[in-house]
């Protein structure tokens, strides 16, 4: 789609009247036809001899402007709906790949965008916040992909170095993504989410409402979904327990 680009004052293009109806300039003879054409300087001369055809060129030109706007948002809203489902689709890939390195985590993702966006819908966030919302929380996970499988995949727990590296994961998160302007909004989501409210999570030990609402709702849904699914080192248990346990 191509729109012209026109000076002050001037007529996006000629007006016509082909067999007795307006068309715009864009329409092509096919044959030898009679048309009327006018130039804006000469428009004026127009009103004052002929107001009729003046008003119905005016009202005809308007008419196809509008039905142009009305189309070109149309088209730009379905290349949006596209995009945005592109950018999805990317990001699912993504940590579906990271998942399959464990079978235990499989799934845990869409199973914690789910939870995070009931959560957000809830709470009364707009459409734009519950996108980014969905963004973040498939994406909460991201930096595993630079923690070993030795410790990604271990059966029992974790040795104290280990869990120092697995911590890194919300920073190495942020860092992948940082860089994409796209996914400057999920950054809260991904680097945030394993903060605690009574400060004692990680990376920044924030506590309460220090911590960005990214962060917490990410929190809620990550910890309830680990905690009644099974994992490698243990059982997951039932959704009364888990909801207890939140």
């Amino acid at each position: 789609m191509v729109l012209g680009i026109h000076s002050d004052w001037e007529f996006f293009g000629v007006m016509a009247l082909l067999a007795e109806g307006l068309r715009s300039a864009t329409a092509r003879a096919l044959m030898p036809t009679r048309v009327f054409e006018i130039s804006s300087r000469d428009f004026e001369n127009l009103l004052y001899k002929a107001p009729v055809l003046a008003y119905s060129l005016v009202k005809e030109m308007s008419s196809r402007l509008r039905e142009t706007g009305a189309l070109m948002v149309s088209y730009l809203q379905r290349k949006n709906r596209e995009l945005s489902q592109a950018y999805l689709d990317t990001v699912t890939v993504i940590v579906q790949n990271i998942e399959a390195r464990d079978p235990y985590i499989l799934g845990h993702a869409q199973r914690v965008t789910a939870i995070a966006k009931s959560i957000g819908k809830e709470m009364g966030l707009t459409k734009e916040e519950l996108y980014f919302l969905e963004i973040g929380s498939l994406l909460h996970d991201l930096g595993n992909i630079g923690v070993p499988d030795s410790i990604f995949c271990k059966p029992g727990p974790l040795e104290h170095e280990e869990y120092e590296q697995v911590k890194e994961h919300s920073q190495k998160g942020k860092k992948i993504i940082e860089g994409i302007t796209y996914l400057q909004n999920a950054i809260p989501y991904v680097f945030y989410h394993h903060e605690r409210f009574d400060g004692t999570g990680y990376p920044k030990k924030l506590a309460g409402s220090e911590i960005p609402l990214a962060g917490r709702i990410i929190a809620v849904a990550d910890v309830f979904d680990a905690i009644t699914h099974d994992r490698a080192h243990r059982k997951g248990k039932s959704l009364d327990e888990g909801l207890v346990e939140i």
